[in-house]
């Protein structure tokens, strides 16, 4: 059941975190479609689970980046996958398509813990909460993907 106070804890959340959200989620998928589908759907359930739902920050990046990966892994069996083109502008951010091109060689697990830190904002002290991992395990994973986007990076130039 909605209450006003529920409603108000998911706008609160919405109003600091969507664009953020949204970017972050694009970077991971390459789509907007995703990005808008998972962003979207993240806040529709979590305005249905109502009070259950304890950080709704936390659950929101966590369930938006479950349905991004849900929908990813539904295309790649019924869809050709599309290369992520290098010509996209995101909000004036020009070259932002072409890092994505070059990083989507990552692993999807690298890419998404990338993207969280790097362009989501998280620490890994706080990813740490919304993951259910350590802290320490976060830390780890990020210098390890850190240092594959780097090679990838230096070895294209």
């Amino acid at each position: 059941m909605q209450t006003d106070q529920v409603v108000e804890r998911v706008r609160a959340v919405y109003n600091t975190d969507h664009a953020r959200l949204w970017r972050s989620i694009y970077a991971f998928s390459g789509s907007r479609d995703v990005a808008d589908e998972a962003t979207a759907e993240a806040f529709a359930q979590v305005l249905r689970r109502g009070d259950e739902v304890r950080d709704v920050a936390a659950w929101v990046w966590r369930s938006a980046f479950a349905i991004a990966r849900g929908e990813l892994q539904r295309r790649r069996r019924v869809e050709p996958v599309v290369p992520i083109a290098a010509d996209v502008d995101v909000a004036g951010h020009d070259g932002l398509g072409e890092l994505l091109v070059r990083l989507a060689v990552l692993s999807e697990q690298d890419r998404e813990l990338i993207v969280l830190c790097h362009v989501g904002g998280w620490k890994p002290g706080e990813l740490a909460k919304v993951l259910g991992e350590p802290a320490g395990r976060i830390r780890v994973r990020l210098h390890r993907a850190t240092e594959r986007a780097r090679e990838i990076l230096e070895n294209d130039r």
